[in-house]
């Protein structure tokens, strides 16, 4: 369902889920492809996918975005499908720990076309994190419908990103995901867990690149295999 735009360890490791990452400049974009989108652990398309984003972001801490990508969920069955993302928020740091809290809606504008369903893929959400030296601490709450199921969702995240060098970080998470509307994915209606394990790298150009082993709890559900490449850029 999303993965939102920090950039590039949460493509493989699937926790896109999360508050978004605010480039320091004024308005920025990125752009990337990746091997299969995940999201929080659950599979949105059947092989590679297209993504990009523009954010914007004030002095003041607060930031608005939109972010798209290909996908092969719901309204993929008959064909390519598209998702738009669309947040905005507030972040923010102390000398102790950094901040984000804000909201994003997940639309899916060839739903329609497709399958029509009742009630809406169409998702708000809520987030919010703290952020303590290389771990974090996140979580998102969803109080309607939550992207087709017709229940209310929620989750929370822990993880950490460890540099290795100068350019490479281990990247490691694991969310806990509740409520009906997440039980309604599982086979036997019930929460799950996801774990994720990877590598990830940016440069000073631009490019990124990450590696990362995405797995649920979900009964039958084997681990994936996710790579990433992707460029951000300064617009301002």
């Amino acid at each position: 369902m999303m993965k939102i735009k920090h950039v590039i360890a949460a493509a493989a490791l699937g926790t896109a889920t999360m508050a978004p990452t605010v480039a320091s400049a004024d308005l920025s974009g990125n752009a990337g492809v990746m091997s299969e989108y995940l999201f929080r652990g659950l599979t949105q398309s059947t092989g590679a996918s297209v993504y990009g984003g523009l954010d914007y972001s004030a002095d003041s801490g607060f930031y608005v975005g939109t972010w798209a990508a290909t996908i092969n969920f719901g309204t993929g069955a008959g064909g390519a499908g598209t998702e738009v993302d669309v947040y905005a928020g507030y972040a923010g740091e102390t000398d102790a720990f950094s901040y984000d809290v804000g909201a994003i809606y997940y639309w899916y504008s060839e739903e329609d076309e497709v399958d029509n369903p009742d009630p809406s893929y169409n998702t708000p959400e809520i987030y919010g994190s703290l952020g303590f030296g290389p771990l974090s601490l996140s979580a998102y709450y969803a109080p309607d419908t939550y992207f087709g199921v017709d229940d209310s969702a929620y989750g929370v995240y822990g993880s950490g990103s460890f540099p290795l060098t100068s350019v490479l970080a281990l990247d490691a998470a694991i969310g806990y995901n509740g409520g009906k509307g997440n039980e309604g994915f599982t086979p036997d209606s019930d929460p799950y867990i996801e774990y994720n394990l990877g590598v990830s790298a940016g440069l000073d150009n631009g490019f990124g690149f990450s590696f990362g082993l995405v797995m649920t709890d979900i009964d039958d559900d084997d681990p994936k295999m996710v790579v990433d490449a992707s460029y951000s850029f300064d617009l301002m």
